[in-house]
């Protein structure tokens, strides 16, 4: 790999090198008109190295200048000629050498204008320094300036970005396990639990007028209709008398949730049959469903399936206590989603504070993950990275915004169904492509309120807001349901809300508005409150097992995914760039104040107004300075800064683009 010809280091490494933009001393540019009708616009372009901004050479072929080669060849000749015959082979050798060596052959950036009119743009005289790609038609006049083109690593090539396409095969439902055929109760035992309810109730002098029988997969609901003259409160203190007699694991006495003049016993069965995932997917309700994110809840208190679609949601709140099923119920969200769409559908942002519970989708780098430029992780595990890649994803909300607009489009779908028949238009300033959707989950919400309860819940709120128009949508989840952690403020944005088991009434209130979440039963037991409905659903939650994670996403895996991960748009780089467009009002302590820091490791208000004399309210705005320009962390209440450089090296590259 070469080295620099003026500073030695290895360009492979580090920031590599960067392209430049050359017109040489004479500011010629050269026309050609193509075969589609559009006129080329030709500009030399050079290589230069990050470090020191030396013209250097790596990937240019070399070329003999044929006219100079034999001109020197001839003088060397008559040279021999006249007796000198060392000198002339001496001159011939050393020319010839420097001609090989130092002529190299031109490459070309190209810029196409449709229908230009020539003679306008030769006679164009333009003054101002812009980037290649804000050039117009008028702006091409550049006499000995350069301007970068881009800058990468050594082995990267210079090409425009394109969509990349895939051969991907959707998981099969054969990668989950068969399920068991489950023990139903017998229509001859369900009859006689309901006699002996009758019964145990009668000898309390409670008459009992109807009752309705629901069997499920887990539990059996018996729906009592007292006779007029009973009070509820006779019933319900008899819950222990009535557990007794049904020999019942597990009991509770709720309000129907189908009529106002009933009561409903939950029996557990003797044997609870889970639902697989396999038994919910593998139907043809599943298959043929018409939504865009379609996700698979489970089954009702009847046994039917129900799914719904996120975008309709179109965000999630899941709340439950610990080992109720709320991390079972995501991993439900996301293999429902994985089963049914493509990588270029759908892209997740998933944050796991717990480290343990999403870190097998980590697999699914290449192909249904999105990441942000400024971490190394890939599923989010730190409140500090977890800031950013919401703050990223607020950029990347912007972006898509900008699209529709340029598109004339309201929502995803119309701007992702117009772009598919050809139907939009690039501009200048933006390149339009599909545009997946993208799906935000936050398995611990409670974790990150505690560290980074501000920088966090502002991005939630703001994403809640705006961003489903967009095709962004939040599932957060949490074990504790407090006011701390579900803000009002997060809460009125989510109207789609499931409760799994919890703790207490204030609990349930807290994430349904209403009691009942307390009752249920756990292992997946769920109320699940749809948008626009004033009362919940019970379900039982679908459940997949981890190998079956594993197998999914090992498939997912081995197969060809995209060359780079999904990026999302980098908040360090916008920071860096407004630094940069107010380099003339930087503070002349600027510089001086990042090496002291980095040089001490430690991002100190104090630190600075010690060492460098300056007042406290300069310190601080020098450490505002530092952060914006991703030299430090952001502010974490009365510790010092984390600061992000590590070596002086790293510094001086960052302060010379600045």
């Amino acid at each position: 790999m070469p080295n620099c010809y003026i500073c030695g280091i290895d360009i492979s490494k580090g920031e590599g090198y960067r392209r430049e933009v050359y017109t040489g001393s004479s500011g010629r540019i050269y026309f050609s008109k193509r075969s589609s009708g559009s006129y080329g616009m030709y500009f030399g372009i050079r290589t230069v190295c990050a470090n020191c901004a030396s013209s250097i050479d790596v990937s240019h072929k070399n070329e003999v200048k044929i006219v100079s080669l034999i001109s020197t060849i001839i003088g060397g000749t008559i040279l021999i000629l006249m007796g000198q015959i060392v000198l002339g082979i001496i001159l011939t050798l050393i020319v010839s050498f420097m001609i090989v060596r130092g002529s190299t052959k031109k490459k070309e950036a190209v810029i196409e204008f449709d229908q230009v009119d020539v003679e306008e743009i030769k006679r164009a005289d333009i003054k101002e320094k812009l980037p290649i790609s804000q050039l117009q038609a008028k702006e091409l006049s550049f006499p000995g300036q350069s301007y970068i083109l881009n800058q990468h690593p050594i082995d990267e090539k210079i090409e425009e970005e394109i969509d990349e396409e895939i051969d991907y095969i959707s998981p099969s439902v054969e990668l989950l396990a068969t399920a068991q055929p489950s023990e139903k109760v017998t229509e001859e035992k369900l009859k006689k639990n309901a006699e002996v309810i009758r019964a145990k109730l009668a000898a309390f002098g409670i008459t009992i007028e109807e009752i309705s029988i629901t069997s499920g997969p887990i539990f059996t609901l018996y729906e009592l209709v007292p006779a007029a003259d009973v009070k509820v409160s006779r019933i319900t203190s008899l819950k222990d008398d009535l557990s007794m007699a049904l020999s019942a694991k597990e009991l509770e006495i709720t309000p129907s949730g189908f009529s106002n003049n009933a009561l409903c016993l939950q029996v557990l069965n003797d044997n609870p049959s889970p639902v697989p995932i396999r038994s919910v997917i593998n139907t043809n309700k599943f298959r043929d469903f018409n939504g865009y994110l379609p996700v698979a809840l489970g089954k009702l208190i009847n046994g039917d399936i129900y799914i719904d679609d996120l975008t309709l949601m179109p965000h999630l709140l899941i709340a439950g206590a610990p080992r109720s099923g709320k991390s079972m119920g995501i991993n439900t969200i996301l293999a429902s989603l994985l089963f049914k769409l493509q990588p270029s559908d759908v892209k997740f942002v998933i944050i796991d504070p717990k480290k343990i519970e999403l870190t097998l989708y980590s697999k699914l780098k290449n192909h249904f993950l999105a990441v942000s430029p400024d971490i190394d992780e890939e599923i989010i595990t730190t409140p500090e990275n977890a800031v950013a890649v919401l703050k990223s994803v607020e950029m990347e909300m912007e972006k898509r915004y900008d699209r529709l607009a340029s598109a004339g489009v309201r929502n995803i779908q119309d701007y992702n169904e117009r772009f598919k028949v050809g139907r939009l238009k690039n501009t200048e300033t933006i390149t339009h492509r599909k545009m997946p959707y993208l799906i935000v989950v936050i398995d611990e919400l409670a974790d990150l309120m505690l560290t980074a309860a501000g920088d966090v819940e502002d991005p939630i709120a703001r994403l809640a807001q705006s961003c489903h128009s967009v095709g962004i949508h939040l599932v957060l989840a949490t074990q504790r349901p407090s006011t701390g952690v579900i803000t009002g403020i997060i809460k009125a944005n989510f109207s789609a809300r499931i409760a799994y088991q919890v703790a207490s009434k204030i609990d349930s209130r807290t994430i349904l508005d209403m009691n009942g979440a307390e009752q249920l039963l756990g292992k997946g037991d769920m109320l699940y409150l749809p948008v626009g409905s004033s009362k919940p659903m019970r379900i039982q939650n679908a459940i997949i097992l981890t190998d079956e994670i594993e197998l999914l996403t090992d498939h997912i895996a081995r197969q060809q995914g995209y060359s780079k991960p999904f990026q999302l748009p980098s908040i360090l780089e916008k920071k860096r760039s407004g630094i940069r467009g107010t380099s003339s009002k930087r503070d002349e302590f600027f510089e001086e104040a990042a090496r002291l820091v980095v040089r001490h490791q430690q991002g100190s208000v104090s630190l600075i107004q010690r060492r460098l004399k300056v007042s406290f309210s300069r310190a601080a705005c020098l450490i505002d300075g530092l952060e914006a320009a991703g030299i430090v962390g952001p502010f974490d209440g009365s510790k010092a800064r984390l600061v992000l450089i590590d070596t002086d090296d790293q510094l001086e590259r960052i302060l010379a683009n600045l």
